[in-house]
């Protein structure tokens, strides 16, 4: 009978073949082809004394790519065994790195661990804004209040509560998580006049400015206001969306376009809690917490005046009379430690007013009925004059993106514009997010998209703020239908001016 072939097929067994032999120093036989670890390089490792499996790795890095060891590594051992004059067990092999066999990309994703390295920012009132009934929403990084619910109210309600009475009386608003960065030097004022569209050069000492600042390409980065606070230091805040971006762009501009300017700029968010003072009674309340009430005048504090001054009990802080939500309003600023006690006294003084705390969601509405811009709308895609802010780019100096702004493509009628949006019947609601379409053409594009929507108190329906092709006068009169074909149809709807209330900003300067 015929003996069982042997495995191949062949009289032969099959032979190990640990390495093509190469004559001569030119050519290379390899053994770890994700290293280049050659024969020779084995082999010199075995004159250098490093005989030890764990050694040999080392010196000569076989089996140390991400293959772990799985392509070269036996025939690796194969040669020191060879060199030694020993059998490849006697030499032993590495540790080896699992995964043994091949592992799908699927197996090596990891759970969802949470926020991961992305700490959790707090405001140094949080604590306080709980203890008086804040429900907490997320801002980025930040938990910020989202609105604070009385017993029974829905956040409905309860938004629609706050932004009346800060309409009416006064609310308070926690405004931490802005950012807030110290810019300091002789060529402040310069920086300054460089980095924003419109003139800062003159600004006086003790007041503070609204500025927007471009990218290169000319589309707006952010907005914000900067206080004068000496002949060399200014205060500067950010959206809170923004805060790191802007705080890494100034550096880069001082660091890389203009070393020569004497401007150091350093982030001060955790340094300084803020707190918004708003309403018609804004002034009444500040002025019962300041040690001297005198400050609070309109001669002596003006709209977009800036003061330092102390709280009752000798709390030192900083005070500009600016507005978001289009009332007569103030920001409150303290160093953070004495954040809440801060807020004790102003809700002390806020509470027999009739005034209130407000969240994100009454911002909201305060500021769409408004027509104020967000990170909502200054979406990357925007640019100065579709934002409605055309008039603050000055053309008497020159500034970041103040070339890329004039190119053809931003000076087109018809691009989309900030625009506010009403329900043609009064009753319905719409959603942020929907498209705006002409009626006959419901597809596509459409002519514009709404960033923000909320119930109006003040004008008692529903509004929205979103942007248009050509602005709200190329739409005057028409009917337009904002489609939100994931969640609902289609409602009916009239582009209005984005200044829905008060826009004069008689309030504001009162």
């Amino acid at each position: 009978s015929m003996s069982a072939p042997m495995v191949g097929g062949w009289e032969n067994p099959i032979r190990p073949l640990y390495e093509i032999k190469v004559a001569g120093e030119k050519l290379k036989s390899f053994v770890d082809p994700q290293h280049d670890v050659t024969a020779a390089d084995v082999r010199l490792a075995h004159r250098e004394g490093f005989v030890s499996v764990e050694h040999l790795k080392r010196y000569t890095t076989l089996g140390m790519a991400n293959d772990q060891g799985k392509m070269g590594n036996i025939i690796g051992l194969a040669l020191m065994a060879e060199a030694l004059g020993k059998e490849i067990p006697e030499v032993g092999t590495t540790t080896f790195r699992p995964p043994y066999t091949p592992v799908s990309i699927g197996a090596l994703c990891g759970r969802n661990s949470g926020s991961h390295f992305r700490p959790l920012r707090r405001t140094p009132m949080h604590d306080w804004n709980l203890d008086h009934g804040a429900t907490m929403t997320d801002a980025g990084l930040w938990q910020r209040p989202w609105y604070f619910a009385r017993d029974g109210e829905t956040i409905t309600e309860a938004y629609i509560r706050e932004a009346t009475t800060t309409r009416s009386a006064v609310g308070l608003c926690d405004v931490t998580s802005l950012g807030k960065i110290a810019v300091q030097g002789p060529d402040a004022t310069e920086f300054l006049n460089r980095v924003y569209t419109n003139p800062f050069a003159k600004l006086p000492i003790g007041k503070a400015r609204y500025g927007i600042m471009l990218r290169d390409d000319g589309l707006v980065m952010d907005d914000g206001t900067t206080w004068r606070l000496s002949e060399t230091e200014y205060f500067m805040t950010t959206t809170t969306a923004h805060a790191g971006k802007v705080m890494v762009w100034l550096e880069e501009l001082l660091q890389v376009r203009w070393p020569d300017l004497k401007v150091h700029v350093t982030s001060v968010s955790d340094q300084w809690a803020g707190c918004a003072v708003a309403g018609p009674k804004s002034r009444a309340c500040l002025a019962a917490c300041v040690e001297d009430p005198a400050v609070m005048k309109n001669d002596v504090l003006p709209f977009m005046g800036v003061i330092e001054t102390t709280l009752k009990g000798g709390t030192p802080c900083r005070i500009a009379r600016i507005s978001f939500s289009g009332e007569m309003a103030f920001e409150v600023y303290v160093p953070s430690d004495y954040a809440p006690a801060m807020m004790q006294i102003l809700w002390d003084e806020a509470q027999p007013l009739q005034g209130c705390l407000y969240g994100t969601e009454a911002l909201g509405t305060l500021r769409i009925e408004k027509g104020h811009v967000t990170g909502a709308e200054l979406d990357g895609r925007v640019n100065i004059d579709d934002a409605g802010l055309g008039k603050m780019a000055s053309d008497k100096k020159s500034y970041v993106g103040d070339t890329l702004r004039k190119r053809p493509e931003m000076l087109r009628e018809d691009r989309p514009r900030l625009v506010g949006i009403f329900p043609k019947d009064r009753q319905q609601t719409f959603n942020g997010g929907a498209l705006l379409c002409k009626a006959d053409t419901v597809s596509g594009f459409g002519e514009g998209w709404i960033t923000g929507v909320t119930h109006s108190p003040e004008l008692g329906h529903w509004i929205g703020i979103g942007f248009v092709s050509g602005g709200h006068e190329a739409w005057a009169g028409q009917t337009l239908v904002a489609a939100d074909p994931l969640r609902k149809g289609n409602v009916d709807v009239e582009v209005v001016s984005p200044h829905m209330v008060d826009p004069g900003g008689e309030r504001m300067h009162g």
